[in-house]
């Protein structure tokens, strides 16, 4: 790993692209939490149909880099996968971000899944790595909402 540091500019140039991809959805917003230590970078809201206030939440942490070698900026975004003393309750992805080329990827961190037993969150080790555009954004929301959805069936209203 390079112990060179990254300019300022990365962080705030890699954050203002992946805002700009997520909030391509008009039904998608974002809030930029304050960074701290192990924090979050966005919590992001996806519309629901049931009105203003959404619950559909997910979390993305944001790597930049002036490096379009996967090995030199893959150093820097594995500790992203193990938040420190925290548990991870929401999906939440991880997005690098080349501020160089303007070109972004992601993986997932707590991947939301459909299977028989119900809505699931599988937890992963850093590993793949897609190309992130619109079209990714896309498929990343339709994903979400399908989970809320299988997730809120399973919450069964207790009897008064």
């Amino acid at each position: 790993m390079t112990t060179e540091k990254i300019p300022w500019f990365v962080a705030e140039r890699s954050e203002a692209f992946a805002g700009l991809l997520l909030t391509s959805r008009k039904d998608v917003h974002v809030q930029n939490k304050n960074k701290t230590e192990g924090g979050v970078d966005f919590l992001v809201a996806v519309d629901d149909a049931g009105g203003p206030f959404s619950t559909r939440l997910f979390v993305v942490r944001v790597k930049g880099t002036t490096s379009s070698d996967e090995a030199e900026w893959m150093q820097g975004v594995k500790e992203l996968f193990q938040p420190p003393n925290r548990a991870i309750y929401l999906p939440a992805c991880v997005f690098v971000v080349n501020v160089r080329e303007n070109r972004a990827f992601y993986a997932w961190v707590a991947e939301p899944l459909v299977e028989a037993q119900g809505a699931k969150l599988r937890f992963l080790p850093p590993g793949e790595f897609y190309d992130l555009d619109r079209a990714a954004i896309d498929a990343i929301v339709d994903r979400l909402k399908v989970w809320y959805d299988i997730l809120h069936q399973q919450f069964v209203p207790a009897p008064i």
